[in-house]
């Protein structure tokens, strides 16, 4: 009856419905292979060539709103000089803290090396016109010295880095280990400084080895800067002459 009818249309439905999410998904897919991962290890590849990348958190519900039209540029961009990239801040703690980034989702254009922000709008259409126009050329670059790879900005990176690590291992102990906060902290703490004292009384050690150790420095009297006055030789007395 009806409901047989019903139930055989409610199938094909589904059935479609299917269908179009396995395609959506397929697409998805494809085009997410176009937008290439920037981490820590490979950050070095946007030092050449042109790339336009986007900094994002994966909680970030605004990073969320524009991750299709991403894709999509992605896509584009395929077949052209622009390379298409996103950073993951909380995995790339280095590479994230080099381009210091303080909101997200923020987007950076690199040209050869010289990083700008993008404040423009976020669509993919004026993503587009941004990137065909050259409209990058009115912003201004980062200084030397804020270029991600600048040697100020990677001992910068490398120590935030490192203390998003220790902060991850005092998670760890609180939460998973149980650990008292306050016996964690100072754990933490006192393991470095402890460490850090060993190296270097082996630093000491080695070096003393290899070159010995260094001579009490020698005791050098002064001189009286007040020499005394040299005394001018006498005159001889000049010979009379005789009367001839």
């Amino acid at each position: 009856g009806s409901s047989g009818i019903n139930a055989e249309y409610g199938d094909i439905k589904f059935q479609e419905m299917k269908f179009h999410l396995l395609a959506i998904s397929c697409l998805l897919l494809l085009g997410r292979s176009e937008v290439i991962e920037i981490t820590d290890d490979n950050s070095h590849i946007i030092q050449s060539g042109e790339w336009f990348i986007k900094a994002f958190a994966p909680w970030c519900g605004a990073c969320r709103s524009i991750a299709q039209a991403w894709i999509q540029l992605g896509a584009w961009a395929d077949d052209k000089e622009y390379n298409i990239a996103e950073i993951d801040i909380t995995k790339g703690y280095s590479i994230g803290n080099q381009l210091l980034v303080t909101r997200i989702p923020t987007l950076f254009h690199v040209k050869d090396g010289e990083f700008r922000v993008y404040n423009s709008p976020r669509t993919i259409a004026v993503w587009k016109k941004f990137l065909t126009e050259k409209e990058w050329q009115s912003l201004e670059a980062y200084s030397w010295y804020k270029k991600p790879g600048s040697i100020p900005m990677k001992i910068f990176g490398k120590l935030i880095s490192f203390a998003m690590k220790v902060n991850d291992v005092h998670d760890y102990l609180v939460k998973e280990a149980n650990v008292p906060p306050f016996i964690s902290v100072i754990g933490l703490i006192a393991i470095p400084l402890f460490a850090s004292l060993l190296i270097f009384l082996a630093c000491i050690s080695t070096a003393h080895t290899l070159w010995g150790k260094p001579k009490a420095p020698h005791t050098v009297g002064f001189q009286s800067s007040k020499q005394p006055p040299v005394q001018a030789p006498a005159a001889e007395p000049a010979e009379e002459k005789k009367d001839q």
